[in-house]
């Protein structure tokens, strides 16, 4: 048997590919991927067969499918308060971060711990003292202005700031204005767009050494640019209604599960550790049950976690309130059968 069909077939006889629709599959992991919704795969759906052509080619066909990529560059910037040439395309979230950092001039660079991997993975050694740029995921401006204040008293252009929003553009005001940051990362993947493609935002002003850019891929651009419209246009309601059932999660773990370790991050994200058991033996566990979490990044996840790291429960715009309580009491059954067993066995 074909060894993908074997993964999504040893559950059930049919389990569909789209879990996170699944009246089976409670899926809890839209902070790694989000489903791609039916508007984005109508806008994009001309872009792969009939106005396929390389934006680069200098004949008609060409030349159309580039102004459309401008378009989506120019719908960006709109929603983003930036010029359009601030808008940078990426293959995703960790190419945009990568070349946030590695664009910037050799110095020293400070990595919130909270910060996606690549961050850190990205920083190139140097012995230089001068702190060059500093990465976060803030939602708020306060770092952006202190940093500002700091280079106005220095009279220096750096540090510069740079927010990664990929896990928050879908929930809050993430513009370089509102953050007061100079550069910032977007992930279409994060926000029910087509995955393979994102955005580096780069303020006016900024100059980064970046590498050559390769061909634009006009369907996942049309996407990620609609995906991001429509997350734009209902952020403060979906933030609510997730804020909600954050809240009803926590809840039933604190109730039935007093010994573990809950923290929070607004509005859709619960993080949940139990002393003294490896976060992927739960996330198998839960799996085998039919509850699909992580164990931290997506991009991570050959590597092992320390025990006591938490797992992930992140929810989005398929979660309901029936699943938040279906899956607090399968993990909750779990972790006290585990608990049992392993008090028993000794």
């Amino acid at each position: 048997m074909n060894w993908v069909k074997h993964i999504f077939n040893r559950k059930s006889g049919h389990k569909a590919l789209n879990s996170a629709q699944s009246s089976k599959i409670i899926f809890l992991d839209y902070a790694s991927a989000t489903p791609v919704l039916p508007e984005v795969v109508k806008e994009m759906e001309p872009y792969w067969t009939e106005h396929f052509h390389n934006p680069n080619a200098i004949y008609e066909e060409g030349v159309a499918v580039k102004k459309v990529v401008e378009d989506c560059r120019g719908r960006i910037a709109k929603i983003l308060g930036v010029n359009p040439r601030s808008v940078i395309f990426t293959s995703g979230g960790t190419e945009a971060n990568v070349l946030a950092v590695r664009g910037v001039k050799l110095g020293r660079v400070i990595v919130e711990t909270e910060c996606h991997p690549s961050v850190a993975e990205a920083v190139r050694k140097s012995d230089s003292k001068e702190v060059v740029l500093i990465s976060s995921v803030t939602t708020d401006n306060d770092l952006g202005r202190q940093i500002r204040a700091e280079r106005k008293e220095k009279g220096s252009d750096h540090p510069l700031l740079h927010v990664d929003a990929s896990q928050t553009a879908a929930y809050y005001s993430v513009s370089p204005e509102a953050l007061a940051c100079d550069l910032l990362t977007l992930d279409s993947a994060k926000l029910y767009g087509p995955k393979g493609i994102g955005a580096l935002i780069v303020r006016n002003g900024v100059t980064l050494d970046l590498p050559p850019l390769g061909t634009p891929s006009v369907p996942l651009i049309v996407g990620f640019t609609k995906a991001l419209e429509m997350a734009t246009f209902d952020k403060e309601a979906e933030f609510v209604r997730l804020q909600i059932l954050s809240d009803m999660f926590l809840g039933e773990i604190e109730k039935d599960l007093p010994q573990a370790i809950v923290t929070t991050q607004a509005p859709n994200i619960v993080h949940v550790s139990v002393p003294n058991m490896l976060p992927e033996f739960l996330v198998l566990s839960l799996d085998k049950h039919g509850v699909n979490v992580s164990a931290g990044p997506a991009c991570e996840s050959s590597k092992p976690e320390p025990a006591d790291s938490p797992v992930r429960f992140s929810f989005g715009k398929m979660t309901t309130e029936e699943e938040i309580k279906k899956a607090s009491e399968i993990f909750c059954r779990t972790v006290q059968n585990l608990l049992k067993y392993n008090s028993e066995g000794k």
